[in-house]
């Protein structure tokens, strides 16, 4: 078990329901059949259908999940079992209270863990997924200063977004492991020890807004990759390379610990999407070394305490290496039949950028044969060449509003397939305004850039007893987030996707969500699937 606590599998478990529609508790249920009582937030279309796992202002065996999930990842914890990691993107002084192993008591984001059965797809518990935290410096975090790096004495983590999990053994991870980064001023990326119940700052992939990270196959088996997507405007994409210490600290034997941060400049000097863009257009390009410590700087303005740059001297470095800067780097994931191939959302700014309204998704080719021959020992690499190629810009079509507007949180499926959700960030156009559609979820086909809508926001269905939309006639206040592809994980029909994702009810916040119980914001995790067509021959 991944915690200490019984399996979820061999006992049962009393679940407590606050219930949405009703307002009030109902009776407890069996472990392992517990579904959530609310109506599905997403609409399934083109074939695809919904099943609400959970919503936010319910209790599941003593524990109340806070709202705005996002980030997911998961595994299969046994025979019977998938645990789901999901954050909540909270900001650092939002949220109810929550205690540590040693007693400390933190508000603001947090990671939970959802056990969900194989079988029926029911939810079967949830708890917090860490109970020790390491700081900067690598101690335990005994104060919250050590994390918020101010004055308070509650204050946490500040907005955990999107996510990576990693089994142990892929990409050269060396623990099954979870790591996810602080989309704020400043933020730190952190690591999830997973089976220790730990979590860990990462100091040496930087600072900045970090929306997420996705691994990379490098070819050396002491070496691992990440690229990372910086969430801020005028932003550039990083890559950092680590080497693993066989035998050392979690951080040290995952790579995490000694590396290399890169940054992406292109070959011709384009700088920004006015430069670059439009669906179909390709740039080489290369990852160039940036430091992200000076030592002899320590506590100068721009450097903190340990001389690590902060994320406004970090970005100012790349930018005077020439690296192209982003609209506003999203989320990132890495082909799994292809592991030197990524996806990567651009999610647009049109008041900096004119022409990237919209947003941009790109596919990224690293081509380390390019650049090296690895083996065991090897240095870490000079220069790392790369190319990007735009998959999908909606500002090229004759009709924007029909296209992938505002692409955020996204995954590269098993079955060849992107997969994109929708955050509402037009500033030159308005949203929906075309369409009339809420935000929604697509298929992207990256051998010839088909789209098909198979997923849009429903807020027919929102309204809990006591619980009111706040903004019912805002296209895209709502969102969905966290998309990864679970099909592998559980057992599916042959032909079947089966994908897990959140949604995030920004303006349902009173009722069971506010108040006293202090969950934020509503929202749901929910299962989209789509089955094989029985009349298509294989």
């Amino acid at each position: 078990m991944l915690q200490n606590r019984t399996s979820p599998a061999r006992r049962a478990t009393r679940i407590g329901l606050t219930m949405l529609l009703l307002g009030a508790a109902a009776t407890a249920a069996s472990a392992l059949s517990f579904t959530t009582t609310s109506p599905a937030q997403v609409e399934g279309l083109d074939g695809w259908t919904v099943k609400p796992i959970f919503t936010v202002g319910e209790t599941i065996d003593g524990y109340t999940p806070p709202g705005i999930l996002d980030g997911l990842g998961a595994q299969k914890l046994n025979g019977k079992v998938v645990r789901v990691y999901a954050n909540h993107e909270l900001g650092n002084s939002a949220g109810y209270v929550y205690s540590l192993a040693n007693g400390l008591q933190l508000k603001g984001a947090r990671i939970s863990f959802f056990d969900i059965d194989r079988q029926s797809r029911d939810l079967c518990d949830a708890g917090l997924a860490y109970d020790t935290v390491y700081d900067r410096y690598g101690n335990v975090v005994i104060a919250a200063p050590q994390i918020n790096e101010s004055t308070s004495t509650i204050n946490g983590f500040a907005r955990f977004c999107s996510s990576s999990f990693y089994d142990k053994g892929d990409y050269g991870f060396a623990d099954d492991i979870y790591i996810t980064g602080e989309e704020s001023s400043n933020g730190s990326q952190w690591a999830l020890d997973v089976a220790g119940r730990k979590i860990w700052a990462c100091p040496m992939l930087g600072r900045g807004g970090w929306e997420n990270v996705s691994a990379i196959k490098t070819g050396c088996k002491d070496q691992i990759a990440l690229l990372m997507g910086d969430d801020t405007v005028s932003a550039p994409l990083y890559l950092y390379v680590g080497r693993k210490i066989k035998g050392g600290s979690f951080l040290e034997r995952n790579g995490l610990a000694q590396g290399q941060l890169y940054v992406w400049v292109a070959d011709n000097g384009d700088l920004t999407p006015e430069d670059f863009g439009g669906t179909g257009a390709s740039r080489a390009g290369r990852f160039l070394p940036l430091d992200v410590r000076d030592v002899a700087k320590a506590g100068r303005p721009g450097y903190d305490a340990q001389g690590y740059l902060n994320d406004v001297t970090l970005r100012a470095e790349a930018l005077a290496l020439g690296a192209f800067s982003f609209s506003r780097p999203e989320d990132i994931h890495t082909n799994p039949r292809c592991g030197t191939q990524a996806v990567f959302a651009s999610t647009g700014r049109g008041s900096v950028y004119p022409s990237d309204d919209w947003g941009t998704i790109y596919v990224i080719d690293v081509e380390w044969n390019r650049c090296r021959k690895c083996r065991k020992g090897s240095d870490l690499p000079e220069t790392v060449p790369t190319s990007l190629e735009i998959l999908h810009n909606a500002g090229d079509l004759a009709i924007p509003d029909a296209g992938i507007r505002s692409p955020d949180n996204l995954v590269w499926a098993l079955d060849g397939q992107i997969y994109v959700q929708e955050d509402k960030s037009t500033q030159l156009n308005v949203f929906g305004a075309v369409s009339g559609r809420e935000a929604s979820i697509w298929q992207l086909d990256p051998d010839d850039g088909d789209f098909t809508r198979i997923g849009e926001i429903d807020r027919s269905a929102v309204v809990p007893a006591g619980t009111t939309d706040s903004a019912p006639l805002d296209i895209g206040n709502w969102e969905t987030s966290g998309i990864i592809d679970v099909t592998n994980l559980f057992p599916t029909p042959k032909g079947e996707r089966l994908l897990l994702a959140d949604s995030q009810a920004h303006s349902v916040r009173d009722g069971v969500i506010g108040g006293s119980t202090k969950l934020v914001e509503g929202g749901q995790l929910f299962l989209l699937s789509k089955k094989r067509d029985p009349r298509c021959r294989d």
